[in-house]
């Protein structure tokens, strides 16, 4: 028999006095998710992890919290009562453009302006940081440099330091890449959180309820080299850049757990509750 609640039982009072009972816990509501997969499982992903759904719940999902799919990339996506019920949405990477006319991204781009307009909080993540962009008015296009393929270094802007200030980051963001398309122009309003060597607007975010991020903080090296391979076989990519991206891995190593906190807190809009505490105090 469990005794665990007695524990903290307040003790009767003396003379048959009437107890005192000890006021119920407060339990903050478990948050409800979304992702919208834009691309659709490799075999490699599907057998190590059981899809990217479960990759990005790695991620990003703790206890207590609803999560679900929905594959975009076939056109599947939320209703309005649906989309209602959900604090925030994850849109994944993809293989397609996101500057395509494809129906399936047009009811995205969609999907995305109405939940912006809703207030609920979207997270983009490569395509979907692109995609997030052109949503929001930005313009996404080709890289004048090619593809970044393996793991670069973001650095954050003053913006960023002061939005994640609670994580005090590093001045050095190691995230794995591997994307050929980038942001062109922000949307009005919008800020650069994060540039590197070859990207000129690593994040971006827009407003307290819009966040995009060009690198894969849900990746590690053998979902990456698992897809350079698939790539190179179809004549995609060069020998030379997968070579690259290999090598780039024995620089550095990409920070996933700085990466989940970043993007945990986003989402689940912790930072700005921080912020608050830290104001009071003051």
């Amino acid at each position: 028999m469990g005794m665990g609640p007695l524990e903290n039982a307040a003790p009767a009072a003396a003379d048959g006095a009437a107890p005192v009972m000890a006021a119920p816990a407060v339990v903050a509501k478990a948050g409800s998710y979304a992702v919208l997969q834009c691309g659709e499982d490799s075999e490699y992903v599907r057998k190590a992890y059981g899809g990217y759904f479960e990759v990005f719940r790695a991620l990003l999902a703790e206890e207590g919290e609803r999560w679900q799919v929905y594959k975009a990339v076939r056109g599947e996506l939320p209703g309005e009562a649906e989309a209602a019920g959900f604090d925030g949405f994850v849109i994944s990477g993809s293989c397609s453009d996101a500057h395509s006319d494809e129906p399936w991204i047009l009811a995205l781009v969609d999907l995305i302006r109405r939940q912006h307009a809703a207030g609920k909080r979207v997270l983009g993540v490569c395509f979907g940081h692109q995609v997030l962009c052109r949503a929001l008015g930005g313009k996404t296009g080709r890289s004048c440099k090619g593809w970044d393929i393996g793991v670069s270094c973001m650095h954050p802007t003053a913006a960023a330091a002061r939005l994640f200030a609670p994580l005090k980051l590093p001045v050095h963001m190691p995230i794995i890449e591997f994307h050929q398309d980038e942001v062109w122009e922000l949307p009005p309003g919008a800020e650069v959180l994060a540039r590197s060597d070859k990207t000129s607007v690593e994040m971006f975010r827009l407003g307290d309820h819009a966040m995009g991020v060009q690198g894969h903080p849900e990746y590690s090296k053998d979902i990456l080299m698992s897809i350079a391979d698939r790539l190179l076989q179809r004549d995609l990519i060069l020998d030379c850049q997968v070579d690259v991206a290999k090598a780039s891995f024995d620089v550095r190593q990409p920070d996933k757990e700085l990466w989940k906190k970043v993007c945990r807190g986003f989402l689940k809009a912790r930072l700005q509750s921080q912020q608050q505490k830290q104001h009071k105090l003051l």
